[in-house]
Formats: structure tokens, sequence, C-alpha cells
């Protein structure tokens, strides 16, 4: 299952919105606190329609004079803070409700000739007043009604005041600077990935060929050049670790190679035994896996020479030479080399060598009996098949990793195989393995055709 990573642009953008938000919210809150404070805002005049509603429930006396009556409009009007009027009608009939300023009392005595009036007070005080005169026509006569609130807001109506704005103002505001984070971020972000794609290409083009290639630097951005600078260097030490194991295994298998050729020759000059020959036989296997690692170094390290080659005529060489072990081992030689050639771009003592390493892994494990089959085919595909006991589905894949036996009794030393994939690998081929016509096993080499 894929692992989903998270998007760095999308948590960029979420980041920049809820920050804009944050702003937008803490700006606008402390500016209108701070407006409310100083009495800026908050200022309620009275309507037309709190006096219409004030001066229904006044009544007249049979004498013309003013009395309150308790009404549901009233009711309402005494829900504001700070709520006081006065009424006066012609004859100087005068009501009042509430702490009504001395002035408005005045005001309410002398202001029959007004017919409108409103009253804001001083906004910058926290006791500021609203208020607002009307006089009214009634059956009885001119009504002069003065209505007054509180003129500060208080923290609950602040409160609902403000979330009257955030859904009005700032919110429409957080939602539209989002919108143009989003498009900005985007946009800025689109050469980002096409960046990071790029390092990804160079990443993939490092193998154990190609040692001494490094991520580019060029364009990468700020942020992510200490990482990139991090990662060559760890290329570096590791090409250096590689560089070192490479040296020593190849002086080591040199160093071998020398005191197998004394203690071979000293043996061979021993009277022949049953113990000798077992020793000349492991000796033999010593001998093999040395030149095995040998054959490994090199190839990991040497540069070949690529050149034409006809696989069908290097196959016929090879088999004119094999042809003499397989007989004495006890197996039929059976060879279908086609005669029309078969050229690919390879180093030719290569791939004598993997084909002489699957010739001899046939011989150790075909049982001593029936054939060895060794095929050219179109296009440049080269097979070795015995009669053996074959090779399980599960295991045909770990066969070709180093020093991999598929038990502990069988022959052979477990690099010949890897051998033949790392040579195989190197000219651009597969090998693959698979069951035989005659039940053993079958090894196939392909390699691309010039």
């Amino acid at each position: 299952m894929n692992r989903r990573f998270p998007s760095l642009k999308w948590r960029l953008i979420r980041r920049l919105v809820a920050l804009q938000a944050l702003t937008i919210l803490s700006l606008g809150t402390a500016f209108v606190l701070g407006l409310w404070s100083m009495g800026f805002i908050g200022i309620i005049a009275p309507d037309e329609d709190a006096i219409a509603n004030v001066a229904s429930s006044i009544g007249w006396s049979e004498k013309g004079e003013l009395t309150i009556r308790s009404t549901a409009e009233l009711e309402k009007e005494r829900t504001a803070p700070g709520f006081w009027f006065i009424a006066r009608n012609a004859t100087g009939s005068t009501v009042s409700e509430g702490a009504v300023p001395d002035e408005f009392r005045t005001i309410a005595a002398v202001g029959a000739d007004i017919a409108e009036a409103r009253f804001n007070g001083d906004e910058r005080k926290a006791d500021s007043i609203a208020a607002r005169m009307q006089v009214l026509d009634t059956p009885h006569g001119p009504l002069t009604v003065i209505l007054g609130r509180q003129g500060i807001l208080p923290p609950g109506r602040l409160l609902l005041t403000l979330t009257a704005l955030a859904s009005s103002a700032v919110f429409p505001a957080i939602l539209l600077t989002g919108l143009i984070t989003m498009a900005v971020t985007l946009l800025v972000m689109r050469s980002i990935p096409r960046d990071l794609e790029t390092l990804a290409a160079a990443a993939g083009r490092i193998t154990a060929e190609q040692r001494d290639y490094r991520l580019p630097l060029d364009a990468v951005p700020a942020e992510i050049a200490p990482l990139v600078t991090a990662m060559n260097e760890t290329l570096t030490r590791l090409e250096q670790a590689y560089t070192r194991q490479k040296r020593f295994m190849l002086s080591a298998a040199h160093e071998l190679r020398t005191p197998i050729a004394i203690l071979q020759t000293r043996i061979e000059t021993m009277e022949r035994s049953a113990a000798t020959e077992k020793l000349l036989e492991d000796l033999a296997r010593l001998a093999t896996l040395t030149e095995q690692l040998l054959d490994l170094q090199r190839l990991n390290s040497e540069p070949a020479q690529l050149k034409p080659v006809d696989l069908a005529a290097l196959a016929r060489r090879q088999v004119a030479d094999l042809a003499p072990l397989i007989v004495a081992a006890g197996y039929e030689a059976d060879f279908d080399i086609r005669s029309q050639p078969q050229t690919i771009m390879a180093d030719p003592s290569s791939i004598e060598r993997a084909i002489a390493n699957l010739v001899q892994n046939a011989i150790r494990h075909g049982g001593r009996r029936g054939a060895i089959s060794i095929r050219v085919s179109a296009p440049a595909e080269i097979s070795v098949a015995d009669d053996g006991p074959g090779i399980a589905p599960a295991d045909r894949e770990r066969i070709f990793e180093p020093f991999q036996r598929l038990s502990a009794d069988r022959a052979g030393i477990g690099l010949g195989l890897h051998l033949v994939r790392e040579i195989v690998e190197f000219h651009g081929g597969e090998v693959r393995a698979g069951d035989a016509p005659g039940g053993g096993a079958r090894f196939t080499m392909s390699f691309p055709v010039v």
C-alpha cells in the first residue's frame, strides 16, 4: 500500500489562512473595543417607533392631565438600558418615568415650538445620553415627548454587535483573503514541485556504478539546500567507504591466489589418497571462489570495453571449450546454436564467464544424468538447461543473491549465479530461472540487440 505524504503547499495554505483569520479577528475586535471604551460607538438613539410606543401608553384625564398606562409597547421600551421619558401637553401637565436629566425637563417645558429634535450628547463619555424629542398631534392636542436611553452599549449588546459585525464583514473578509492566499500560494508553489522532481530524477540516477554522481544545487530553494548538501556529503562518505571495501576485496582476492597455488602444488606432490583428493576438491572450490570474487571486483571497478559481438559465434567458441567438461561429468552435450548472427554490445570475456558459470552450475546440480543443453535464439538469448531436480518457483529469485544455496548439502559456493546476474545487468540485459522441458532447471540470459 502506497503511503500518502502530507502536502507542503496545502500545509502552507492552511497556516497562512489561519494566521490571516486570526489577524483580522484580533485587529477588528481590538478596534471595536477601543472605540467602544472611548465612547465613539454604541449610541442607541431612539427612533420614531420608540416615541410612538411611549406616546400610546400616555392617557388623558377629563381634566386634561396626563397619566401613564402599562402597555405592551411601553414594556418593550423599558428593556432598553437607561430608559427614561418625559411627556408634556399644552396645558403644562407632565408625566415622566426613569431618571430624567434636569436639562431635559427644562427642554420639555419650553420645547413646544420644536417639532422634532435629536440629542446625542458627548460621545466621548461613558455616561453619554442619547435622546429624541418629538411633538405629536393627538385628538386632545399637541403632546411633547422626550425619550432617552443610555448612550454607551452594555457588554452584552456589544457582544451581539460584534457577532453581527463578524458575520457581515469579518467572515467575508476572511473568506476573500483565504481565496486570494490559496490562489497566490498555488501559483508561487508551482515552481517548487518542479525543482523537487528534478532532484528526485537526479537521485534516481545514482547507482552503484555511478557513485560519483551528486544531486545538483542549481535552482534549489534556500530552505531545501541544507538537505541537498547533507545528502551529497552522505553520498561522498558512502562512495569512500564503498571504494575502500572494493579495494580490500580486490587485494584480498589477489593475495589469496598465491597461497592457494602453492598449497595446490604441495598437495599434488603428495601421495594420492582419498584425503588428498578431498583436499584438492576443497581447494578447487576455494580457488573458484577467489576467481569469482576477482571477477566481481573487476566488473565493478574496471571500465569494460564494449564492442559489437556475435553472440552465436561467441557461444560456439565457449561450447567447444566446455564440451569436454560436460562429457567428463557424465552428461550428454546438447547444443542448438543457430547460424544467423545475434549482435550485441558486450565485453566478450565477461559473457564467456557468464556462460561458463551457468554450465558449471548445471554440472553441479544436474544429478549426473541426462543432458546439458545450450541454446542460442533470437533475439539475443542464450539458455542453459539440465535434467536435474529443478528449482522451486519461490527460490528462483533468491538463488541470484550472493552466497545463497538452496540447502547446505548442495555443492557450490553460492556466488556463481550472482556473478552471472551482475554480468548480464551490466550489459543491460536480464537473467531468469525457469523450468526445462525435461523437468530440470533452465537459465536464460537476454541481451539488447544492436
